[in-house]
């Protein structure tokens, strides 16, 4: 290739002079190559400016797409947050009313026959619920809130509060894994394994008041923690010195054991 060349003529229109150039063949081999570079590159940057714009298409639905999930999402907690909030609610109301909900009639029948809510005790607390229906004030429904009368567990009377026998609480005869309510608000001074106790809960109540639950099979609440009337703390188990399931309940009033079933309305 070396030492040939292409003759280049340029006939201008308006002149009869020709112009005539020699171009060495090499520069038309770069030519070529250069003109094949610029295709290969202008072919990459295509499909390149392809994928980038396919890219950002993708990337525009799945932003959409994932806004969608988040507002869904907060959707979802906020539905659950309500329904955690009204089964709290429910499971109060029926404690503090003295109810539960049972389909089994052959269960009804039998709580029915042992007459469960029927025992009275010889005395009770005097609490003046004169104006229930109306109108009370804030400092009167918190000093309610926080005085021990919910029956803490739904079960029978298996063994009674006595200072002879040095039985110092009321014993509640249940399945295992029935739940155990807070008697009342307060603040939980213990919960965990107390000796014969077994799993432990303590609940001060603010007003001179101390509860303890015992024998739970779960703990289901912290030290520290506030914790509102009714609200579920554990479950019957057996766990410490005990021959079969039951719940031990204990009320004493700025040190000095009470009666459970005087404060209890059944």
């Amino acid at each position: 290739m070396k030492g040939k060349y292409y003759i280049v003529q340029i006939i201008p229109e308006d002149s009869k002079e020709i112009k005539k150039y020699r171009v060495n063949t090499k520069w038309f081999f770069l030519l070529k190559v250069l003109l094949v570079l610029l295709v290969i590159a202008a072919g990459f940057v295509i499909y390149n400016a392809g994928r980038i714009g396919r890219t950002l298409v993708q990337y525009e639905k799945m932003r959409t797409a994932n806004a969608q999930l988040i507002k869904q999402n907060a959707n979802y907690e906020e539905l659950f947050f309500r329904i955690d909030s009204l089964w709290v609610l429910e499971e109060r109301i029926q404690n503090i009313l003295g109810t539960f909900i049972e389909n089994d009639s052959g269960k009804i029948n039998s709580l029915i026959d042992k007459n469960r809510f029927a025992h009275t005790p010889s005395q009770k607390i005097d609490v003046d619920y004169e104006g229930i229906h109306g109108w009370k004030p804030p400092e009167e429904k918190i000093r309610l809130e926080h005085i021990p009368n919910v029956i803490p567990v739904v079960g029978i009377v298996s063994k009674k509060f006595s200072e002879e026998n040095d039985h110092l609480g009321t014993d509640f005869s249940a399945q295992i894994g029935d739940p155990v309510f807070a008697s009342g608000s307060g603040i939980v001074e213990f919960a965990g394994q107390k000796d014969e106790l077994g799993n432990t809960v303590i609940i001060n109540h603010e007003n001179g008041y101390v509860t303890s639950y015992s024998h739970l099979k779960d703990i289901r609440t912290r030290k520290g923690r506030t914790v509102g009337k009714g609200e579920i703390i554990g479950t019957v188990g057996k766990t410490g010195n005990t021959s079969g399931p039951h719940l031990h309940y204990t009320i004493t009033k700025n040190g000095k054991e009470l009666d459970p079933e005087v404060f209890i309305n059944y």
